[in-house]
């Protein structure tokens, strides 16, 4: 038994996101296959979730052989971030993970991805708001730091504790 935050399961085995790959389907066979609990859906745009995006909703897409779900959201607006992880919430999924390593400039031109990784107390404050409304787990995935000069996982992973998230994934690699 392993836990994440309120969240019990069956397996020390996740699924992490991975863009363009772990969409409803890949995720059923990979359940089937066995091992696995808790699958992460492909990362979402929050804002583009709260404004319905039917795109957005199709990465989401879940039934109930898709158990524990948790949905990967990016974006580096707080309030956005919150309230699409509340939205999660509201619709049954199981933990919300904010995506903290993506390094695709259109991600990180919005302070979401690899970029949050350069701004600690933003991030810090961010992820608090998120831990505070919910009370499903937040976890991070994150990378080492930006670049080899900029490591910043260590001290990120420290505040990232204080503001009570559940887990931290990191892709041990940096953004570069």
């Amino acid at each position: 038994m392993f836990s994440l935050g309120k969240l019990k399961l069956r397996s020390n085995l996740f699924l992490s996101p991975l863009a363009g790959y772990t969409n409803l389907p890949f995720r059923l066979v990979i359940r089937e296959i066995g091992g696995v609990d808790l699958c992460t859906t492909d990362l979402v745009n929050a804002r583009s979730l709260l404004e319905k995006n039917p795109k957005a909703i199709k990465l989401i897409e879940t039934n109930e052989a898709d158990s524990p779900l948790s949905v990967q959201l990016f974006g580096g607006v707080p309030e956005e971030m919150r309230d699409a992880a509340v939205y999660l919430e509201s619709v049954g999924m199981c933990s919300v993970d904010v995506n903290m390593g993506c390094p695709v400039r259109k991600v990180v031109k919005t302070g979401g991805g690899s970029a949050m990784m350069t701004e600690l107390a933003k991030t810090q404050k961010l992820v608090r708001g998120m831990v505070d409304a919910l009370n499903i787990p937040v976890t991070a995935k994150m990378r080492l730091g930006w670049d080899d000069d900029n490591l910043t996982a260590p001290d990120l992973a420290h505040a990232l504790e204080d503001a009570g998230i559940a887990a931290i994934f990191v892709h041990g690699r940096t953004r570069a």
